[in-house]
């Protein structure tokens, strides 16, 4: 016996909003809790102390409890015009760079960390 829905196929919710954290539908252009624009988004990275978002402008970082299971509410963005000096960190993988007369440094897991580098050098000069 078949049914009329065993033939369609299921939406797979793998555009997590930097925002909020709602899963959506891949090819969503609004976010389907809070309605932040998903096309503007180039990358996104969750880590163990911050979640990133990347977009054309601006590196956003969302601040993380000390064990990373929730974020904290502080949301920090850095203009990409305004990031300079940036250098990748090895043996421990971190990304470093200037901003606004102050070195910043972001630890990172390694599989971010090579995600990040290869971005960063396509669309910062």
């Amino acid at each position: 016996m078949m049914f009329p829905d065993d033939n369609q196929e299921i939406a797979d919710f793998g555009l997590i909003c930097p925002e909020c954290g709602t899963a959506n539908p891949d090819n969503t252009e609004y976010c389907i809790f809070c309605d932040k624009n998903l096309s503007e988004i180039v990358l996104f990275l969750e880590d163990d102390s911050f979640d990133l978002e990347i977009t054309k402008n601006c590196l956003i970082e969302y601040r993380k409890t000390f064990w990373g299971d929730s974020r904290t509410g502080k949301v920090i963005k850095y203009p990409l015009k305004e990031i300079s000096n940036i250098e990748f960190g090895s043996p421990i993988t971190r990304l470093k760079f200037d901003f606004n007369g102050k070195r910043q440094v972001l630890p990172l897991r390694e599989e971010n960390m090579e995600s990040l580098k290869a971005l960063l050098s396509k669309i910062i000069d």
